[in-house]
């Protein structure tokens, strides 16, 4: 297992790019302790809270884009409470403390569809690089009782870190510093912005617009 990145007082903002700011708190506090802990050295990346839309218009929300030792991911984040479990269809069940449940669909889905998404975005952009999908709970009270292959792609803000910084063998998963200067331009080039500069812009006969220029 690979030694987690040792906090900061200080963030890291020049390997950082806040597209947008959150407007949730729990979000807001899940990025800065992620923020806090990156280190700032290559090939350490990150872009947080932006959209994207596909070649057919489909507009896709992202907490955060990461580079790390040990590949891309697109990270969602969650702040649930209580307990988390799996039905037998795969929908996942959130029982709070007052035994209210909330069925969340299948979120893990969701995230993969994003990341596949992005990936063929980066790839038409001439930079051929997996999009690891990874779904963030960062309340760590939560309980956390999903099946085993679900539960290797849910991951605390603690277990992400160490994820993220443990070293690969794998050649297609393995960043570097020329490689993620190539995905920042491809980034650049596919076009991502604030989400709401994506939903308010329109393409001609009013579809969206599949790409805009937006990194800040």
């Amino acid at each position: 297992m690979g030694t987690k990145p040792t906090m900061r007082t200080s963030l890291c903002t020049r390997r950082w790019t806040a597209v947008n700011e959150s407007t949730y708190g729990h979000e807001r506090s899940a990025l800065e302790r992620i923020r806090a802990a990156m280190p700032d050295a290559d090939p350490w990346r990150a872009w947080s809270n932006f959209s994207f839309a596909t070649a057919t218009g489909r507009l896709f929300e992202v907490d955060l884009l990461i580079t790390a030792p040990s590949g891309l991911y697109l990270v969602e984040l969650k702040s649930w409470r209580g307990r988390l479990t799996a039905t037998e269809s795969g929908c996942w069940v959130q029982t709070k403390d007052s035994n209210q449940q909330i069925t969340h669909g299948r979120p893990l889905q969701l995230t993969l569809h994003k990341s596949t998404a992005l990936e063929r975005l980066l790839c038409a952009a001439g930079e051929y690089v997996a999009v690891r999908p990874v779904l963030c709970l960062s309340n760590d009270q939560l309980q956390i009782e999903l099946p085993g292959r679900e539960r290797r792609h849910t991951l605390t803000v603690d277990s992400l870190l160490e994820r993220l910084s443990r070293p690969t063998h794998n050649a297609c998963h393995r960043m570097t510093r020329s490689r993620v200067d190539g995905i920042e331009r491809a980034l650049a080039s596919v076009g991502i912005a604030p989400p709401e500069q994506l939903l308010s812009a329109e393409w001609p006969g009013g579809e969206p617009a599949p790409g805009l220029s937006g990194i800040a």
